[in-house]
């Protein structure tokens, strides 16, 4: 589907599901939203004034028109190879404006598969929860709205403001749950687990865990296991305070782990065989420079298992063994919990979690004693 007429079926579809006097998006908005020229944007806006579906006033802005709108509802066939009740849906797809690969991988697969499910999405950025709102008020009504926010706390009144626009909230990630909110994310408490146990069984006798110090569901499930690991007498000994990097994985994220992890391996005994367990690392080519410009080579030194996405390349950098999760596992969780709340809208609200996966690499030794 070419832009343009992701663009046409995009205002048609939000035109049924409208109210009378809801806005229309600026022509600067969507100008942005579908990367077209104004010539091409202000086209299909024609188009709809000349359908009788928008009012535009001079000074306030363009306006749906319920009536009209209500026509071509029921008029409107439901596109090919969409088998929900209903017909052509519309979902907005907000999203927090970050370079992160994950989530970018995640949207432009979700959005193949809606479309080619015969359904119009529109990717929504913002910048902080105030800008969200801002931009939800320009909007219509839509069918349903998928949030990804890269972890920060999204405020109540954000979610007020999403509500007003849909009564379907699907989270991305498992970072926010609540009473008529879906999530389909992953906990890391296994894959913690999962690690400890491989380092273990390998002989490592010192095993640190790095992660982010700001809070998340999925992130605070990993660090309980891991103290819960700590209080087993077997590990104790082994299993070092959590380190805790007081940012989000952006920018020097690897560089700030590496200096925490320095500081924690001089202030401590000496080992024979450490270890590292580490979330957030999208860049692992990059984090291995890191640590061997402070002379630490991998596996011969120190082991490494990085908590990530096991089918992103960049984050395992050809070379990490990696635990976690797939992006495509969370693209079909999210698409199949889209769909089974359109067609059962009464069921119970919920987190699902994804099956973890393991992805073995180069960068776990052997350390148990020669026989």
């Amino acid at each position: 589907m070419g832009e343009t007429t992701k663009l046409q079926s995009y205002l048609r579809s939000v035109a049924m599901s409208a109210e009378e006097g809801d806005r229309l998006p600026t022509v600067r908005q969507l100008m942005r939203d579908f990367s077209l020229s104004q010539q091409v944007v202000q086209r299909a806006v024609n188009d709809l004034k000349a359908e009788g579906l928008i009012d535009a006033h001079v000074g306030r802005g363009t306006f749906f028109t319920k009536s009209k709108a209500h026509d071509v509802a029921l008029a409107q066939p439901a596109a090919p190879g969409n088998d929900l009740n209903g017909g052509q849906r519309s979902v907005i797809m907000l999203r927090r404006s970050s370079s992160n690969l994950r989530g970018r991988v995640v949207l432009e697969s979700l959005q193949r598969r809606l479309n080619d499910a015969g359904h119009v999405t529109l990717e929504v950025g913002y910048s902080d929860a105030e800008h969200a709102k801002q931009v939800l008020h320009t909007l219509p009504r839509f069918d349903a709205c998928i949030v990804q926010n890269s972890f920060d706390i999204m405020p109540v009144d954000m979610i007020t403001a999403i509500r007003r626009k849909t009564d379907t909230i699907l989270v991305d990630g498992a970072w926010l749950v609540g009473t008529d909110i879906d999530a389909v994310g992953f906990e890391w408490g296994q894959s913690v687990e999962t690690a400890v146990r491989r380092l273990v069984s390998l002989g490592h006798d010192r095993i640190h865990y790095i992660t982010t110090a700001s809070f998340f569901l999925a992130n605070e499930m990993g660090l309980h296991r891991w103290r819960n690991l700590r209080d087993n007498a077997d590990l104790a000994a082994v299993l070092q305070p959590e380190i805790k990097i007081a940012k989000l994985p952006a920018g020097d994220y690897e560089e700030a782990a590496v200096a925490a992890l320095l500081a924690a391996i001089a202030a401590g005994p000496e080992a024979k065989a450490p270890a590292i367990v580490i979330w957030g690392i999208e860049d692992g080519a990059r984090f291995k420079r890191i640590l061997e410009h402070e002379r630490l080579a991998i596996p011969s030194d120190i082991s490494v298992i990085l908590l990530g996405r096991t089918d992103l390349d960049p984050e395992a950098g050809g070379f990490f063994h990696m635990i976690g999760y797939t992006a495509a596992d969370q693209v079909d969780g999210i698409f199949n919990r889209l769909t089974e709340r359109w067609l059962k809208s009464k069921a119970p609200f919920g987190l699902r979690l994804l099956p973890m996966k393991e992805r073995p690499g180069l960068s776990v030794g052997d350390h148990r004693p020669q026989k």
